[in-house]
């Protein structure tokens, strides 16, 4: 019945906690090893899994705190990985595919130039899809700091976006 639950409830999880770590280590293999290592340390306590409120907050709070430990332990600046910032996109138009590869380059250079709290709110909130109480719980916040945070990110990648824009049509 473990092996059942992980694979129906865990393993599919392995994206979010990649996306996770990989905006936390910004670097693809650091990011991919802390993935395993949060899984095997979920596995180990599958006895506990039913005690959880929520298994998916759980998972993601492991690998934040997973990835906390490895750049304590790095001491070193992490370097940037743009290949996992690549929309993957439907879109038959190639005007549409360019538009949307410059808007997504766009908002990941906000997001950079963020600050890390608000970077990672807006990570967990946009792309996730977390609520408000799941990014309290998983970043040790609370509610009306998960809502600031929130709040200020999405302006500042708002004024960006309309400052750039200005710019581009000759306006700024």
């Amino acid at each position: 019945m473990s092996l059942e639950v992980f694979q129906q409830r865990i393993l599919p999880m392995k994206d979010k906690l990649y996306r996770l770590a990989l905006r936390l280590l910004q670097n693809v293999q650091e990011a991919e090893d802390a993935v395993q290592e949060t899984m095997i340390r979920i596995w180990g306590r599958r006895e506990e899994w039913d005690k959880w409120k929520s298994l998916e907050a759980y998972c993601m709070i492991s690998m934040r705190n997973g990835c906390l430990d490895r750049l304590r332990k790095q001491k070193v600046q992490p370097l940037r990985e743009e290949k996992a910032w690549e929309v993957a996109s439907a879109d038959k138009d190639p005007l549409e595919k360019m538009m949307a590869k410059e808007a997504t380059i766009q908002i990941r250079k906000c997001m950079d130039g963020l600050p890390q709290h608000q970077q990672l709110v807006i990570q967990l909130r946009e792309i996730e899809g977390f609520s408000y109480n799941e990014i309290a719980d998983v970043l040790d916040m609370s509610l009306d700091q998960v809502k600031v945070n929130l709040f200020r990110a999405r302006n500042a990648i708002k004024r960006s976006i309309i400052k750039s824009t200005a710019e581009w049509n000759g306006k700024a």
